[in-house]
């Protein structure tokens, strides 16, 4: 049964409960159609409260249309300013990207792989307020960045920002200079069996003006303690190291190379604008910012990346670095600047070089300024002790015992290794109290100045010749080698007595062969002199040498992969000679892998005489004797001359005997 209860709100008036929906529904209808306006005037004087952008927004759309406008995203100094390279342009590039491996070197998660991403994140970053640490800002840390877009860009709402970091090392106002500074092949070690590169900014300024405590860059691996040798070299090669720049004052350095390791600097000043200096000083600022790269012995080494810092003072596309390159080694970059021509310029871009000797050339000089009796003095004081009290010594000439002394003093410095012993204290302390009682000496005219690396051979080598072989009958040979320098070479700026030599191809073209005959990954000598006589300046010669070559000169397609090397000695008659004897260590095999290895000895005798400046004869001969694998018992012996017709061309004439004799005539291009 169905009640009425339920349908009435209010039972004494019986008003139907439906009726009352209808009018709430009704009202409230009327209500939101009344309030809508309202509210809609309300949003709409919300929104036209504010603009619908900020300022900055809108300085960042301008920007960025005028970025578009003149495609600065794939700008050649933008890209260099990244450091991007295209496909092969660089070791290990497989697609266009930085060489960077530092993500705190992007602003844009993108930027590694995306310049145009890196631009707008950088544009973003440069119009940001500074914070607390103004050296953090966009515009401190990335310098060279700030100033290229400010040239591009209309930046000059933007408030200047003050970068105390940056110009305390800077110091543009005081800065007068940029010189390149090459360091002499270092054999004992191979990373730098080329040589190495420093940058050095100079000065002006009263404090840090002097040359040795002048700001200098360097770029080098970050080694891991404890690597032996063989995970060295594997990191090297294949870039298991990082690489970075770092910053010291050059006394460092100088105490490193010159002290320490006996290597020669030549420092080279760079003819930069100020313009030019200025984009340099900005990027190796914001490399220094902790930036890593990958590390690799042949290619991207110190010279490489000084060489790109270097290209950095031109806002175009001009770069000192080959484009595909497979090796880079520090004397080709100085060679490439004394050749690079930009634009009209009235000087050319490397200056005259400065010697910096190092610890043990200076010894020599100051022994050779030395009369006979001083030399003698000067042993006997090195050799017997307390001879500096006795009669013989104090009855000498009083500017003799000055000389005497300060060679002495530069002997001792040469000898020490790390700290002094208290002895050697000791003896420095009587030897310094004597000095200060002696007269000061005028300055004598130094001794005579080696020649400059760049007065050298360049580093790369082309070779076109004509053979002759008693067994086989005449053929044409082209060759060339990667670097650096052989012994019978013209030795001007080189080390001397020395040959690095790697990637050294020889091919030989007769009518029905082309065959490689020699295949030399890497020859390295030392032959160690004591020019000044006095003991201590002293060394052991050695060399090392591998290569796939034939097994004689009789055949062609017997190759076999040789290893040698050994130590010797070395002594010099006339000064342009030299004569040597060693003992080598050999080991070989043949090209077929089920021969056995043959291992033994191979004394050698040789001598090099250079009866003029361009003409130089080598002759050497040493016999085979296997002791472990097959019986190989032979003679091996050669001569070589070479006549230098200019700085970069050269022709040898070379006969070599193997089982037969062949000869050579072969002209060399240096480039």
């Amino acid at each position: 049964m169905i009640t009425t209860e339920g349908l009435y709100a209010n039972k004494s008036n019986k008003i139907p409960v439906f009726t009352l929906k209808i009018f709430y529904l009704r009202s409230w209808l009327l209500f939101c159609l009344i309030l809508l306006p309202s509210v809609t005037l309300l949003q709409a004087g919300a929104d036209n409260s504010e603009p619908v952008q900020s300022s900055e927004s809108q300085l960042l759309l301008s920007l960025w249309e005028q970025a578009l406008e003149h495609q600065l995203s794939q700008h050649p100094y933008w890209l260099k300013l990244l450091h991007f390279y295209s496909f092969a342009e660089s070791v290990g590039q497989w697609s266009f990207k930085s060489d960077v491996e530092s993500s705190g070197f992007f602003l844009s998660a993108k930027g590694k792989t995306d310049p145009q991403a890196e631009l707008k994140a950088t544009i973003k970053a440069l119009l940001a307020p500074a914070g607390n640490d103004p050296n953090q800002h966009a515009r401190c840390k990335f310098v060279a960045r700030f100033n290229w877009l400010r040239s591009k860009l209309d930046l000059s709402v933007l408030p200047k920002q003050a970068c105390p970091l940056f110009e305390r090392w800077a110091n543009l106002e005081e800065a007068s200079g940029i010189s390149i500074v090459f360091v002499s092949a270092y054999l004992k070690n191979p990373a730098s069996i080329f040589g190495h590169l420093l940058i050095k900014f100079n000065s002006t300024n009263s404090l840090f003006g002097h040359s040795l405590l002048r700001p200098t860059l360097n770029y080098g691996a970050k080694i891991t303690p404890g690597d032996n040798p063989f995970m060295y070299a594997l990191n090297g090669l294949f870039g298991g190291y990082e690489g970075s720049f770092t910053d010291e004052r050059f006394y460092n350095y100088n105490h490193i190379y010159g002290e320490n390791e006996l290597r020669d600097l030549w420092e080279y000043p760079l003819n930069f604008t100020i313009q030019e200096r200025q984009r340099v000083t900005y990027h190796a600022w914001e490399l220094l910012q902790n930036i890593n790269f990958n590390y690799y012995f042949f290619l991207d080494n110190c010279a490489y990346r000084m060489a790109e810092l270097l290209a950095m003072a031109w806002d175009d596309a001009a770069r000192i670095n080959i484009s595909g390159a497979l090796w880079s080694v520090p004397l080709d970059v100085v060679f490439k600047l004394q050749k690079f021509n930009k634009g009209s310029r009235q000087q050319p871009l490397l200056g005259i070089p400065r010697l910096i000797p190092s610890r043990q050339r200076k010894l020599q000089q100051r022994v050779s300024q030395l009369s006979e009796l001083e030399q003698a003095q000067l042993k006997s004081l090195i050799e017997t002790t307390d001879y500096l009290d006795s009669e013989k010594f104090l009855s000498f000439p009083e500017k003799s015992q000055a000389r005497i002394v300060d060679a002495m003093l530069d002997y001792l410095q040469y000898e020490k290794k790390g700290k002094f012993t208290l002895h050697q204290q000791n003896e420095l302390n009587k030897l310094l109290l004597l000095r200060s009682s002696l007269p000061i000496l005028e300055t004598k005219a130094d001794a005579e100045v080696p020649q400059a690396p760049t007065e050298g051979n360049p580093p790369t080598r082309f070779r076109f010749g004509t053979i002759f072989n008693a067994s086989l009958g005449p053929a044409l040979e082209v060759g060339s080698w990667g670097n650096y320098h052989d012994l019978l070479g013209n030795e001007s700026g080189h080390l001397q007595n020395a040959e690095v030599v790697g990637l050294d191809l020889h091919l030989q073209i007769r009518e029905t062969s082309f065959e490689v005959t020699q295949f030399q990954l890497f020859n390295i000598q030392k032959y160690t002199l004591s020019p000044s006589g006095i003991p201590g300046d002293f060394d052991w010669s050695w060399r090392a040498r591998a290569a796939w070559e034939r097994e004689n000169y009789s055949c062609l397609a017997c190759r076999q992969f040789r290893m040698i090397g050994g130590f010797g000695a070395s002594i010099s008659l006339t000064g342009n000679d030299l004569e040597y004897a060693f003992v080598d260590l050999f080991g070989e095999t043949s090209t077929d892998l089920r021969s056995g290895v043959t291992l033994g000895y191979a004394p050698h005798l040789g001598v090099t005489w250079s009866p003029l400046d361009l003409w130089k004869i080598k002759l050497e001969g040493g016999l085979f004797k296997s002791v472990f694998g097959p019986k190989k018992d032979y003679f091996r012996g050669s001569f070589k001359q070479r006549l230098s017709l200019a700085q970069d061309w050269d022709i040898r004439l070379e006969m070599a005997q193997l089982e037969t004799v062949e000869g050579a005539i072969a002209l060399h291009y240096y480039w």
